[in-house]
C-alpha cells in the first residue's frame, strides 16, 4: 500500500513539473520596440537590426552624485516638488525607448494632443550627461516637456480543439489549433524641461486574444501586437493629460 501511494505521489509530482514546463514554454516577453514575430512560443531571436536595448529611467531623469544627494537636498526637493501637468497643444518631445522613432500609432495619437517632436530612443554608447543634453536641446527648440515611454508585450499560447486534427497532411497549416493571449504593459516618464520635475504614467494593461492556425500564426501575432499598441497608446495619452 505504501509503495502504491509513493508511486502515485511520484506520478503526481511528475505531472505537475510537466505542466509547469509546458506553461513556461508557452510564455514569451518582448519589447514594444522589438515586437516582430518570434515563432510559435515567442522565444526566437530578434530580427530588428535597429534594436540595441532600452533606455533607463535615469537616462531621462539624470543621475545625481553621492555628494549632492544629501538629506538636506532631498528634503528641499520634496518641499518644492511639483509633478508636471501638461495641457493640450503643448510642445512635447516624444521618445520610445529602444526605437529610432516612436511607433506610427503612438505618433498619430500624440499628435492629436500635442505639438510633437519625435526623438530617437536608441541607447547611445556613452550615456553620460544624456538627460542634461536632452533638456538643453529641448529648451533650445522651445519644448517644455519630454515624454519617454517603455512597453512590454507578454504572450502565452494554449492548444484548442483543432489541435487533434492538425497532424493530418497539410491540414495543420489551416486548422485553427492555437489560442494566443497577449498583454501589453506600458509606462512613461513625463519630464518638465525647465524644473526637472517629473511624474510616472502607468496606464492599465491592455489584453487581447486570437485563435490561429500554423499558416496564419505570424500574421495573427502581428495583428494582435498592432491592436494592443493602438489601445495602449490611447490609454497612455489619456493618462498623460490627466491632472
Amino acid at each position: 500500500m505504501m509503495r502504491t501511494s509513493f508511486n502515485r505521489i511520484k506520478m503526481l509530482n511528475s505531472m505537475v513539473f510537466t505542466f509547469l514546463a509546458l506553461v513556461l514554454a508557452g510564455c514569451g516577453t518582448r519589447s514594444i520596440s522589438d515586437s516582430g514575430y518570434r515563432g510559435s512560443y515567442g522565444r526566437g531571436t530578434s530580427s530588428n537590426p535597429f534594436y540595441q536595448g532600452e533606455l533607463s529611467e535615469l537616462d531621462i531623469l539624470g543621475t545625481v552624485s553621492n555628494r549632492d544627494a544629501t538629506d538636506a537636498s532631498i528634503a528641499k526637493e520634496l518641499e518644492s516638488a511639483r509633478p508636471p501637468v501638461i495641457q493640450r497643444g503643448e510642445k512635447l518631445i516624444l521618445i520610445q525607448s529602444g526605437a529610432p522613432l516612436p511607433d506610427r500609432s503612438m505618433l498619430e495619437e500624440a499628435e492629436r494632443c500635442f505639438a510633437v517632436a519625435p526623438f530617437s530612443g536608441i541607447p547611445p554608447a556613452d550615456r553620460t550627461g544624456l538627460s542634461a543634453s536632452l533638456r538643453l536641446r529641448a529648451a533650445q527648440g522651445g519644448y517644455r516637456y519630454i515624454l519617454c515611454y517603455w512597453g512590454v508585450l507578454e504572450s502565452a499560447q494554449t492548444d484548442n480543439e483543432g489541435r487533434v486534427v492538425s497532424w493530418l497532411p497539410f491540414a495543420g497549416h489551416f486548422v485553427p489549433d492555437q489560442k494566443q493571449q497577449m498583454r501589453m504593459r506600458l509606462k512613461g516618464v513625463l519630464l518638465d524641461v525647465g524644473s526637472g520635475h517629473w511624474r510616472m504614467i502607468l496606464p492599465a494593461p491592455v489584453a487581447e486574444s486570437r485563435i490561429s492556425s500554423e499558416y496564419t500564426r505570424e500574421s495573427s501575432d502581428q495583428r494582435l501586437v498592432e491592436a494592443l499598441k493602438s489601445k495602449g497608446y490611447k490609454s497612455l495619452m489619456a493618462e498623460a493629460l490627466r491632472n
